[in-house]
């Protein structure tokens, strides 16, 4: 057993609470020789392309430590919800089920969370009302989401412009958001 080797001060309540947008890429398995994590926060990652989703509130983000057979792990839960309900949302959203992501969580105070870095996190199930549309993604992880704040310039690049993602799930990005028309 570790002995407690410090005191915690009360800290000031000028933060504010709440998650103001989360990054979605899709998961891959990495190495863990492409990982460098100190134990709080990750210091190296693979460049990657993230999808920025912006939260007009009702987002909840959970991690709860739990113990089995196998040891020790952290059960991460977040539940997005976004308004505004269109055609369009309808088809991305229901695309965005059933399979794994690695998530940036950017809180009210611009910090920056990496929910689901080794193993990602499932789109689990999509509830939707006549304005609203309410995601929840569900995993396991071996350590808490560690920050990303040091990182987010280099490693983790958020989409600029237009994506299009055509049948045969082939992906462009045009940073100039043109149409085309491809025959």
């Amino acid at each position: 057993m570790v002995p407690i080797t410090a005191n915690r001060k009360r800290l000031c309540k000028a933060t504010l609470g709440g998650i103001k947008a989360v990054y979605l890429a899709p998961y891959r398995k990495l190495q863990r020789s492409e990982i460098v994590y100190d134990g709080v926060s990750l210091l190296e990652f693979p460049e990657m392309f993230f999808y920025k989703f912006e939260l007009a509130g009702g987002a909840a983000f959970t991690q709860q430590q739990l113990q089995n057979e196998g040891g020790k792990y952290y059960e991460i839960s977040l539940s997005l919800t976004f308004n505004r309900i269109t055609a369009f949302d309808n088809m991305q959203f229901q695309k965005l089920l059933r399979k794994d992501y690695f998530l940036v969580i950017q809180d009210s105070n611009d910090n920056y969370f990496f929910a689901g870095f080794r193993n990602g996190l499932t789109a689990e199930s999509l509830k939707t009302s006549n304005t609203q549309y309410t995601i929840e993604f569900a995993g396991q992880e071996e350590e808490l989401a560690p920050f990303v704040n040091a990182i987010m310039e280099d490693a983790i690049k958020p989409v600029e412009g237009v994506n299009y993602i055509f049948q045969d799930g082939k992906d462009f990005i045009f940073q100039d958001d043109k149409n085309y028309i491809f025959q």
